[in-house]
């Protein structure tokens, strides 16, 4: 009697056993193409925010080179004021760009902050080299000889965000 009901329960477990692995195989998966559907939708979405984000930030590295900057703002009274409008310009240009540090790759956005401070304290180091005299003109003037000579933070930064992009 043991022995029959042994020579039905193996069996039954067995193809029990074997039904369960081959259950939890094939939910694992639908799980993983589930999850792959979900990746690949969600980069669908994220993908055209990100493109955005890098056109954006190279727009920002470009606006402010220092040679663009002194062309697009026109020179003040006096070249502390000048030097203090540059250099709040290249604040708020970045506070408009903040949000774009998610989409990018962190050590690249430390790269573009690194770039942002360095051509602020351009601006500051030629403006201490001027005399107290000097004018806004003379201030921007002397910004474009410098950044001629000068590889500009935001050139570098850019080849950052360019590599990065690929």
């Amino acid at each position: 009697m043991i022995e029959k009901l042994f020579l039905i329960l193996v069996p039954m477990i067995v193809v029990a056993g074997v039904f369960v692995f081959m259950l939890d195989r094939f939910f694992k998966e639908e799980r993983k193409k589930r999850d792959f559907r979900l990746r690949l939708e969600n980069s669908k979405n994220i993908l055209p925010n990100k493109l955005q984000a890098y056109e954006r930030l190279a727009l920002f590295l470009e606006r402010i080179r220092p040679s663009a900057l002194v062309r697009r703002i026109a020179p003040a009274a006096d070249f502390k004021a000048y030097e203090y409008v540059l250099i709040e310009t290249i604040q708020t240009e970045f506070e408009h760009n903040l949000a774009q540090q998610i989409y990018i790759n962190p050590e690249t956005w430390k790269i573009i902050f690194s770039a942002k401070n360095a051509t602020q304290l351009f601006v500051q180091d030629v403006a201490k080299g001027m005399d107290i005299s000097a004018t806004a003109a003379d201030l921007q003037e002397e910004i474009l000889k410098k950044a001629v000579n000068e590889n500009s933070p935001s050139s570098m930064a850019m080849l950052y965000l360019q590599k990065d992009i690929y």
